[in-house]
């Protein structure tokens, strides 16, 4: 069985839409030859081919001069889907799994139709997949793999095998037919893995085609490649600490990495516009009267925040909150000053709005697409009428229409297929509670035949501040530290900026934007001293983190 590597390599720009690192150095030698080195030493592999646009073919080939890789031009263009992977993978690029629609972390750095193209010229059995900023890519991982293939097609003729390792450390093994019968067919590999309503099968998971790794990898979140400052700079740490070895110490130092660091900014904001809302009464979440009247924010606040958020190249925005962001008065102007504040050669990653979509203009839709929101993440609740305007307005549901919510929708999709855009991607959002569960399945099911992506939560009691609508305590027995306090933060309409999203009457704020940055705000004493409560398990101690006790509720 022959088995080579390809790398599909950009050495201007990611998969991902951020700058290219391959050239840069990590650890002394560039990021594309240590991948290449780091693929060599395994030992299943015969050849190493890397594919690069056709005008960087001379700068590749100089590259990686001295190492076994054969480079080859090709004709590399972004394509929709291109950008359609990278805007639905922005929210999980730490795991392999979890982006919108069902992609992966494949999806990312494989593309069936250059692979398939190769193929015509090189005779092989399987391929394997690997991403260019693969800097700690494990070849022991990848020989596993390949043995392991090799084991089980006797008894399962399988034609994928991978591996739910985090983004960096393995690739993913096609078989030669299955290549080219994606290509063909123009069938993205995050498919195999997705949910398909009208045809439904085992999550690749519990299929042969699945490797086992150690308990500890599989449990790890983390991103292992050199394609975002964050990923620049975990790599960076990893390859320092020599001690790490093995895939098991490697899942134990990124989840001990992910319980301790607190990184210069948080990794995403969510930021509050204004408390206004269509829905005050809306018997899931808290909103109208039931929220202090705030904002709403100054545009100086919201351009200030993007302008920080810019120094790091995958930082995340939400504009959402405990109102309708859409209602701000001067809800295009936002948008604009997220523009206008963040840098030209590192703009925010990605940009979200939750909203309920119940008022959508055409200067609305125009300014998203203008100002290139990626997720318009819609809170729906309901897949019938009768039960949306149940849930969205207990006292007079007729005065609510989720007809005219799907038409603004249809308006929006409707207005990025004539001006060409993939962004914004709808997100539909069921809030799993006692009251809609029995509707869960046909508004998944419906949601992903229409649109193909979809997003469940579940009910939350805000930290014993609301009434507590869950179908059932989903807590784990023990309690675990908040990962989220680490990562995320949350600017009210005020400027005022709370612990966490729960906090929606402001309990717990640890500082204002009209007095200090949202650096000094991140790393203030109070701020770190909630988090060292919570990593000696103190939560007693946290303010609102105490009430939002799941762990202990009658």
């Amino acid at each position: 069985m022959k088995v080579i590597a390809v790398i599909i390599a950009d050495l201007d720009e990611t998969p991902l839409g951020t700058r290219s690192r391959l050239c840069d150095k990590l650890d002394g030698l560039p990021v594309l030859v240590r991948s290449v080195n780091r693929v060599a030493s395994a030992r299943h592999i015969a050849e190493i081919h890397v594919v690069c646009p056709a005008a960087q073919h001379a700068r590749c080939s100089s590259l990686l001069e001295h190492t076994p890789a054969v480079v080859h031009a090709a004709q590399v263009a972004t394509t929709p889907w291109n950008l359609l992977v990278r805007s639905s993978r922005k929210w999980s690029l730490d795991g392999w799994r979890g982006g919108l629609g069902g992609t992966t972390s494949f999806d990312e750095y494989t593309d069936t139709s250059i692979l398939a193209q190769l193929l015509q010229n090189v005779s092989v059995d399987y391929i394997l997949s690997v991403p260019a900023a693969a800097a700690a890519f494990d070849p022991v991982l990848a020989d596993r793999m390949i043995d392991h293939q090799a084991r089980v097609v006797g008894e399962d003729d399988i034609s994928l095998t991978f591996t739910q390792a985090p983004p960096g450390l393995a690739g993913v093994l096609l078989r030669h037919d299955a290549v080219c019968e994606l290509a063909e067919k123009g069938i993205p590999i995050g498919w195999i893995f997705s949910y398909q309503p009208d045809s439904p099968r085992k999550d690749q998971i519990f299929l042969p085609g699945c490797c086992e790794i150690s308990f500890e990898l599989r449990h790890a979140a983390g991103r292992l490649l050199a394609d975002t400052d964050r990923g620049f700079t975990t790599l960076e740490a990893l390859l320092q600490a020599d001690h790490v070895q093995g895939e098991a110490e490697v899942g134990r130092w990124l989840t001990s990495r992910a319980n301790d660091l607190v990184q210069p900014l948080p990794r995403e904001v969510e930021i509050e516009l204004t408390t206004e809302d269509n829905y005050p009464e809306a018997m899931l979440r808290p909103r109208g009267s039931r929220v202090p009247v705030r904002g709403p924010i100054k545009r100086e606040m919201v351009r200030d925040v993007a302008s920080l958020l810019s120094e790091f190249d995958d930082s995340l925005l939400v504009l959402g909150g405990f109102g309708d962001p859409l209602l701000h008065p001067q809800f295009p102007a936002m948008l604009a000053a997220i523009r206008e504040g963040e840098r030209k050669d590192s703009p925010i990653y990605g940009l979200a709005v939750r909203t309920h979509a119940a008022v959508m203009t055409e200067e609305h839709i125009e300014a998203m697409i203008d100002h290139r929101v990626d997720i318009l993440n819609v809170i729906l609740d309901a897949w019938s009428p009768d039960l949306y305007g149940q849930l969205m307005s207990p006292e007079n549901p007729s005065l609510v229409s989720l007809e005219h919510v799907r038409q603004n929708l249809g308006r929006l999709t409707e207005r990025c297929q004539q001006r060409g855009r993939s962004i914004p991607l709808i997100v539909p959002e069921f809030t799993k509670a006692r009251e809609n569960v029995h509707e869960l399945d046909v508004f998944y099911d419906g949601w992903i035949r229409k649109i193909g992506t979809v997003a469940i939560s579940g009910a939350s009691h805000f930290a014993n501040q609301f009434d507590d609508h869950s179908v059932m305590n989903m807590a784990p027995s023990p309690r675990t530290p908040c990962s989220r306090i680490r990562s995320r933060c949350m600017v009210l309409a005020d400027g005022m900026v709370v612990l966490c999203d729960q906090d929606f009457r402001g309990q717990e704020a640890v500082g204002s934007l009209s007095e200090k940055t949202l650096t000094q705000i991140w790393h203030a004493s109070h701020l770190q001293q909630v988090r060292d409560y919570h990593r000696q398990q103190n939560y007693s101690s946290c303010g609102i983190c105490a009430q939002c006790n799941e762990w202990h509720r009658p």
